[in-house]
């Protein structure tokens, strides 16, 4: 791939918002149908969905305003770049609702969708680039949970609550989700927040 163009600064760049506004993680399926756009000037993801189905589930994951954030680190060594993606968010308070969906999380393949607070959709342990030889789609470069970090603190103004680390070590940039994004609240007593994809 040749040098095409430049990159141009506009006024609304200029007035960018930092930070997180929402979070969502499902699990990798082995019947996941991911669908890249590499036509020119794209590097974007335009359908992630079960295969055979029109949708894939996603569980949002709120957090503590202003406590989470992505960050991406690119290396390059022996002619392959490493883009190392950290998504790190801040649960409040301990309790076994979060301990126990945070154990569900420990042992799994995942990709997340990070919407920044601009609305930039960015997919996450999902990348086209050294795709699994066992499965169609689903990447090598997955999501998963790192490290947790925190506690009850020790004064009544300390922070009670878990940090929450996942990386993705992916060999391409995060790409942005142009897909459609329907949220809604399930029907169980918990009334989880959740979203389809597709």
């Amino acid at each position: 791939m040749a040098i095409d163009k430049g990159i141009a600064i506009n006024h609304s760049d200029l007035l960018s918002t930092g930070g997180i506004k929402q979070i969502l993680l499902r699990s990798w399926q082995d019947d996941d149908d991911v669908t890249f756009n590499n036509d020119a000037g794209r590097h974007d993801i335009t359908s992630i969905v079960d295969t055979g189905n029109s949708t894939a589930d996603w569980f949002a994951y709120e957090f503590k305003n202003e406590e989470a954030s992505l960050t991406v680190n690119a290396t390059k060594e022996n002619g392959s770049t490493l883009f190392e993606c950290n998504l790190s968010f801040m649960l409040p308070k301990l309790g076994k609702a979060k301990f126990h969906e945070l154990q569900n999380l420990l042992q799994e393949c995942m990709m997340a969708i990070v919407i920044d607070s601009n609305g930039t959709q960015l997919v996450i342990g999902c990348s086209e680039k050294y795709l699994n030889t066992a499965s169609e789609f689903r990447s090598q470069t997955f999501l998963n949970l790192v490290s947790m970090e925190g506690g009850t603190g020790t004064a009544f103004t300390d922070m009670n609550g878990l940090t929450i680390n996942m990386t993705a070590r992916q060999f391409e940039l995060p790409r942005e989700y142009t897909g459609t994004l329907n949220f809604y609240t399930d029907a169980t007593p918990s009334a989880t927040l959740k979203a389809t994809s597709s």
